[in-house]
């Protein structure tokens, strides 16, 4: 995340989670604990990579309609 922050290079949208878990390739809920701590521990990182390299990143932004 750093490196494509230093590069100003755009993330893909992630959709691996989103098939991991739709395929049902996690099959116990032990699994499914360690998936949703992983996006979480992953997304806590990412916002601080953010803040600590400047990017300005709301904590919290409700959508709006236009």
């Amino acid at each position: 995340m750093a490196l494509l922050i230093l590069l100003s290079s755009p993330h893909p949208p992630a959709g691996a989670t989103t098939l991991i878990v739709g395929l049902g390739l996690l099959t116990t809920p032990a699994q499914l604990a360690a998936m949703a701590a992983g996006v979480i521990l992953l997304t806590v990182v990412g916002w601080l990579m953010n803040r600590l390299l400047g990017v300005p990143v709301p904590l919290w932004s409700a959508a709006t309609g236009s």
